[in-house]
């Protein structure tokens, strides 16, 4: 039974709650970089320590049991607590150290307004020893990772605010509708909006249901999720996109892309920067807000 917490015990439970995020001792091995026989000796041995089985694993699989789940409900406290004092002490220190999180748009690195880059140099500038995280993906896996504490903060288009998040805007993005040089639209001076909504487009599967663009695509055989999924639906010649104008310039540039009505039928959309509302910020976390707050003047 356990009477004081070590590292050791720190460091079990941590391997406990990666196994139960991944679902599995097979599926937690490349995360932990561990075989999982390894992972089995750490599990058993949080067991003795505590002195009760928390999960079931063999050939039924792998499932907590109640204990198990309490455990892993108090294991977030308590990590929860120790980050609140590291982050405590490392303000003391005068000096940006530990890990920060951040979670962008896909293709934004061509934006002009997107001063990202410029932002990172600027936090690289301050006395620090940082680790910088930086991870891609869709605005609705973004916020989700927000919400859970996956990433400290994120930046894209984001349709629709949510109560836990707060919203800094921060630049804005020119959409226009796309077609690949195979599309039969291509060739086409100046289709209607008629011969737009008849032919087939890739939508984007994080928009609301009742977003408002200036063609509303009526046939839709595909959806994605990133912007350079888009791309390549234009491409083939087989669908209509939405894309950014400054994604697609060298397609148009090459040939390979023509934009369709680009003076009409085009329209903005704002980025913003998302962090959870209510929760602790690290000094690095307010350090880069700041730079990027810098870059980005209203």
């Amino acid at each position: 039974m356990i009477r004081n917490i070590t590292d050791m015990d720190l460091r079990l439970l941590r391997i406990f709650s990666v196994v139960v995020k991944c679902g599995g001792f097979t599926a937690a091995q490349a995360e932990l970089n561990m075989s999982q026989s390894n992972i089995s000796t750490h599990i058993s041995g949080l067991e003795k320590r505590l002195g009760y089985r928390i999960c079931e694993r063999g050939k039924g699989g792998f499932r907590m049991t109640e204990k198990g789940q309490r455990i892993l409900k108090a294991s977030s406290t308590l990590f929860g607590a120790v980050d609140a004092f590291r982050d405590e002490a490392q303000d003391l220190a005068g000096c940006l150290v530990g890990d920060l999180y951040l979670g962008l748009a896909d293709n934004i690195a061509t934006l002009p307004t997107a001063r990202i880059d410029a932002a990172i140099a600027r936090f690289y500038q301050r006395a620090h020893d940082m680790h910088l995280h930086i991870f891609v993906n869709s605005p609705t896996e973004l916020e989700l990772a927000v919400i859970d504490g996956q990433l400290d903060m994120a930046i894209s288009y984001f349709s629709r605010p949510l109560p836990t998040l707060a919203y800094q805007p921060l630049y804005k993005e020119e959409i226009g509708i796309f077609c690949g040089h195979q599309h039969p639209l291509f060739e086409v001076p100046e289709p209607s909006v008629e011969q737009l909504q008849a032919v087939d487009w890739i939508t984007h599967g994080f928009l609301p249901a009742n977003a408002v663009l200036p063609v509303a695509p009526t046939r839709a055989s595909a959806t994605a999720h990133h912007m350079e999924a888009v791309a390549h639906g234009v491409l083939a010649g087989t669908h209509l996109g939405y894309l950014p104008a400054h994604y697609a310039r060298p397609w148009l540039a090459s040939g390979q892309m023509r934009a369709l009505h680009p003076a009409t039928l085009r329209y903005e959309v704002q980025h913003s920067m998302i962090t959870h509302v209510g929760r602790h910020q690290s000094e690095a976390v307010r350090a880069f807000i700041d730079d990027l707050l810098a870059e980005h003047p209203l």
